[in-house]
């Protein structure tokens, strides 16, 4: 179930923004990932074939992967495709899933706008001291930079889940025994 199937009438200005924010941070991350997967190959056969290898190759590995997992989680939050455990809620009727399911986006909104303000502290920190790396010359503040836009961007997600929840547009997930209708018949033992 994702967020963008909220309703069956015409799509709102927000959920097209929030569909043009999907497809760039879809792009963004693959390009990042790409990126990440060229630099670990080009680094390791270089080294190994011709003794020479990217100097800041691993510093970049690890700050493009930072920015896959706190940008990329928006994603998930969109969809409501983190791990969780929905047996409870999927048990229930549709008005009490709405119920839980805006509890949870009412505290991951409230844990990603904490997140969101710490991780600005810190990177306006960073950014004020003027840390470098110590390979890839480039400010550290940059290794904080995605938790902020990460947070906000899942406080927007959540936020929007939220709503959906309360004007009730939220559509309910299937019930259990909805879900296992579509699992096929195993096979008869031999």
């Amino acid at each position: 179930m994702t967020a963008t199937d909220s309703d069956d009438g015409p799509r709102g200005p927000v959920t097209r923004i929030f569909d043009v924010v999907d497809r760039v941070v879809g792009w963004a991350v693959g390009i990042a990932l790409l990126c990440v997967a060229l630099t670990i190959f080009f680094n390791a056969s270089g080294r190994y074939l011709t003794g020479w290898s990217f100097l800041g190759g691993e510093e970049l590995s690890r700050l493009l992967t930072v920015w896959i997992t706190f940008v990329g989680a928006y994603g998930l939050v969109r969809r409501e495709g983190h791990v969780n455990i929905d047996l409870v809620v999927r048990a229930v009727p549709p008005r009490v899933q709405r119920i839980f399911r805006g509890i949870v986006a009412a505290v991951g909104l409230v844990a990603m706008l904490y997140l969101a303000w710490w991780a600005y502290k810190l990177t306006a920190f960073s950014f004020g001291t003027g840390q470098m790396g110590t390979t890839l010359k480039v400010p550290r503040a940059l290794f904080f930079l995605p938790v902020l836009i990460g947070a906000g961007l899942m406080a927007l997600a959540f936020a929007e889940v939220l709503y959906r929840a309360v004007t009730g547009r939220l559509r309910p997930l299937p019930s259990l025994t909805e879900a296992t209708e579509d699992v096929p018949a195993s096979p008869p033992a031999r």
